[in-house]
Parts: structure tokens; C-alpha cells; sequence
């Protein structure tokens, strides 16, 4: 870039952070002369920085302002920095690990081999009798498998416990490796971030002008812990308060004040929006009609009852019509209603019969 190449670059140093609830607040601090065109490179800025919440000011120096600050970065080829002893300690760990892996299942092998051995009788022919095996042949051939397997499997064990060393020894080695490859970006280029001032009224001094760059980060977090110190018998004690600081800025905090803050670092502070005021005569408010606009689908509410059609009958008049007897008059909505029909009187109670007597004709 043209700017990059005519801004003088001065090199900062982080002085001060306030860490909050989360993401904190940097402060960094860059000294040197002022050229003549005030236009300066403050370098070291960390690359996770809010380009949104830089702020700069000029320090002793009477009548030097900055009047212009914004966040640059430059990209130019990165070289990965990965050593080459890295790479090939790996590789040759790779190939022992194969050698020993190798080994140890060549033994394996030769165990299995062992230990199928099995005295195996010769063919017999037809005309030929039995032959008994003599026992001492079977106890020699047990004996020397037990005694070649207890060699084989010792091997074994040194083997094994060689392979675990070498496997170890790869895994820390792939482990070193990708660590030193990743801390690069992935495009294979080196960002340096830096803000470019502009300073106003201190063109040609001669004195240094100090200049002091605010910026926000994420990444940043602190944890309160609470202990009480009290003694049996006493009426007091003593509270400490700590806090654990854990950050993630890509800045190294170390020799720096921290300070805390319980407040959200990321909280909205727009400025409240105030209401119209109307000045002149009061007028008393207009009164409410009473009325509102009906909802939406309510010609549709009963629209499932007009469409099921007329009431049917009750069972109790179609009875009525079946048997031959008027049926009762209802009476219409909001009419007279006609007489109602009374109820026949119940049939009375048969009266007991005596024991030996004619039989009572009950009553019509």
C-alpha cells in the first residue's frame, strides 16, 4: 500500500486492560517524532481487535490532536516456520514405529507356528499292525513347546513394550509438528494490524509526542472466588476476593495492570429517544367511541351449523305419530304456548291375594 509505505511506523507496548464480563478493553501506548505530513503506523495491534471501538488521543504534547484513526492490515507471505528437524523426526519415527510394529507381528507369528506343533503319526499301510508311539517321543515334543513358547512369548513382552515407547514417541512428535503448522493462517500469510493516525499541530517539533490507542477485544473472561478467614471466638473476619483471569486475545498480559469490571463491555448505549412535546393550549383527549372493527372470519363462525340443516324430531313425537295420538303442540318463539296434554294417572296397586280364595279381578 502507498500509506504503508510513507506513514512513519512507531512500535507500542500495551500498558493497562480492563477485563469485564466478557471481552476486555486494551490500552496501548507509542512514542516518536511526528513527521511532516503527521501521518504515523502504530504497530503491535493484536489481530482480534474491534476495528469499531479503536480510540486515540495525543499525550504531552500542547495543541497535538489525531484527527484521523483507522485499523490497516498488511498481508505479505508468510513463511510457516515449521523446522525441517520436525518433519523428519517424524518421518523417521514413522518409519521405526513400522519396523517395530513389524517385528512384533513376526513373533506373533512364530508363536502360532510354535504352538500348533502336534506329533502327527506316520501312514500305516493295510497288511501293516498298530504301532504304539512311544510316550517318552510325546513328552519330549511337549516339553520342548512349552519351553520354545516361554522363550517366544519373553521376546514378546520386550517387543510390545517397544512399540509402545516408539508409538509414544511419534504421537508427541505428530503432536509438536501440527502445533508449530497451525499457529499459521491457512492462506500462508503473515497479517500485521495496525492503526494509522493522523496528528494535527505537531508538524516540525522537535519533542516526542506520545500517543495513547484504545481498543476493545473479545476473548476475555474473569471469574470472582470468594474466601472468608475467621477464627474460632472472634467477633470479625476477614473476606478476600480473587478473580480468574483466562484470555484468549493473541496479547501477552504480562508486566500489565488488569483491572475489573462487573459491566457488560458488549451492551447497547444508543441514546434514548425522547418524546415530542407539544406546547400550547391543553386539549382534553378525544373520547372513546366504544365501537371496534369486528374480527376477521366472523361471518364464517356458524357457517358448520347453517349447513347441518334443520333440528330432527325427538324419539318421544315420532312414538306419538306411530301410535295414532295428536301430536303436542309446541309452542313457537316468543308466542303462546297451547295447552299441554296431561299425563294419564298411574294404574293402582293390585290388591293382595288371599290364600285359599277365588282369584281378584284387578281393576279396569
Amino acid at each position: 500500500m502507498a500509506t504503508a509505505e510513507a506513514a512513519q511506523r512507531w512500535e507500542s507496548a500495551l500498558d493497562s486492560v480492563v477485563v469485564y464480563a466478557q471481552g476486555a478493553v486494551c490500552r496501548r501506548l507509542a512514542r516518536g517524532s511526528v513527521p511532516a505530513d503527521g501521518r504515523v503506523r502504530v504497530t503491535g495491534l493484536p489481530r482480534s481487535l474491534d476495528p469499531g471501538s479503536l480510540r486515540a488521543r495525543a499525550l504531552g504534547a500542547p495543541g497535538a490532536r489525531v484527527t484521523e484513526a483507522r485499523i490497516e492490515v498488511e498481508a505479505e507471505p508468510y513463511d510457516t516456520g515449521v523446522p525441517d528437524g520436525s518433519r523428519r523426526e517424524v518421518e523417521r519415527l514413522r518409519d521405526e514405529y513400522a519396523a517395530a510394529r513389524g517385528r512384533r507381528d513376526r513373533q506373533l507369528s512364530l508363536i502360532e507356528e510354535v504352538r500348533a506343533l502336534h506329533p502327527v503319526p506316520p501312514a500305516r499301510r493295510e497288511d501293516e499292525p498298530h504301532r504304539r508311539t512311544p510316550v517318552d517321543a510325546w513328552l519330549e515334543l511337549a516339553d520342548f513347546v512349552d519351553e520354545r513358547l516361554t522363550g517366544l512369548h519373553s521376546r514378546l513382552v520386550e517387543l510390545e513394550e517397544a512399540l509402545r515407547r516408539v508409538e509414544h514417541e511419534l504421537a508427541v512428535a505428530v503432536d509438536r509438528l501440527a502445533r508449530a503448522s497451525t499457529d499459521a493462517p491457512s492462506a500462508h500469510v503473515e497479517t500485521t494490524v495496525s492503526a494509522v493516525l493522523t496528528l494535527d499541530g505537531a508538524e516540525g517539533a522537535e519533542v516526542e509526542v506520545e500517543v495513547e490507542l484504545e481498543y476493545g477485544v473479545p476473548g476475555a473472561v474473569w471469574v470472582p472466588a470468594y474466601r472468608l478467614f475467621h477464627r474460632q471466638g472472634d467477633s470479625g473476619g476477614r473476606l478476600v476476593l480473587r478473580a480468574s483471569v483466562a484470555q484468549r486475545t493473541g496479547e501477552d498480559w504480562t508486566g500489565v495492570r488488569v483491572a475489573l469490571a462487573t459491566a457488560d463491555l458488549r451492551r447497547a448505549t444508543d441514546l434514548p429517544r425522547l418524546r415530542s412535546v407539544r406546547i400550547g393550549r391543553r386539549q382534553p383527549a378525544p373520547a372513546s367511541s366504544g365501537w371496534r372493527e369486528p374480527p376477521a372470519g366472523l361471518a364464517d363462525l356458524f357457517a358448520g351449523y347453517d349447513a347441518a340443516g334443520p333440528r330432527p324430531a325427538t324419539a318421544t313425537a315420532r312414538d306419538a305419530v306411530v301410535a295414532g295420538a295428536a301430536p303436542v303442540p309446541v309452542a313457537a318463539a316468543g308466542g303462546p304456548a297451547s295447552a299441554p296434554v296431561p299425563p294419564p294417572p298411574p294404574p293402582a296397586p293390585s290388591a293382595p291375594q288371599g290364600y285359599g280364595g277365588p282369584a281378584v279381578a284387578p281393576p279396569a
